[in-house]
């Protein structure tokens, strides 16, 4: 009978990888080098769609996917692992809600290697029915609200002024039916 390490050495990690039950993608530098085939289905993608592709190809726009970057990059150094709600693209166009989990090998390059897990909100029935009639700038404004941003921060993150933060804000507590901060923050890691 063969001992724990024998079977170990025996097991193919690029097939384990392939078929994980969670979407998983590997980037270099935001260009996208490996996925397995719950993240070509998760995002209706060929493996020609996505490997050798920017991200940028995930996001709903191009200012998504800089912001979120500009976003994110100190966040990973800081913390290694990064959880983050967001809407994303599929290939054939269509939005979706999901959860993204990340972690950048190297603290001072956070993007020159990383992992990165994708969860549809959607296939467990928790993704907000507005989330897909979001503007550009509610977006942004609600990922610097689930991270602890004030207004004041997100105006300066935003180049924009706090009360115009607080517009957006009131606009997206109304969207999403809720009386404060905390339950649209709810809401959205919902």
């Amino acid at each position: 009978m063969p001992n724990m390490t024998e079977t170990m050495s025996n097991l193919d990690y690029e097939d384990l990888f392939r078929h994980l039950p969670v979407a998983v993608i590997v980037a270099r530098e935001r260009i996208m080098v490996d996925c397995n085939a719950r993240a070509l289905e998760l995002f209706r993608a060929s493996r020609s769609d996505i490997i050798g592709h920017s991200f940028s190809k995930l996001y709903p726009q191009q200012k998504d996917f800089t912001t979120t970057g500009q976003r994110l990059a100190p966040l990973i150094a800081k913390r290694a692992v990064l959880n983050d709600n967001r809407i994303m693209r599929r290939i054939d166009g269509t939005h979706f809600w999901v959860t993204v989990c990340g972690f950048g090998y190297n603290a001072k390059r956070p993007f020159e290697l990383a992992v990165w897990t994708f969860t549809d909100l959607s296939e467990s029935g928790k993704q907000p029915d507005v989330a897909s009639t979001l503007t550009e700038r509610e977006r942004d404004v609600a990922a610097f609200l689930v991270h602890g941003l004030t207004s004041k921060e997100i105006g300066k993150e935003l180049n924009i002024s706090p009360r115009t933060v607080d517009i957006h804000r009131a606009s997206l507590l109304r969207k999403y039916g809720v009386r404060g901060t905390p339950d649209l923050i709810a809401r959205l890691l919902a």
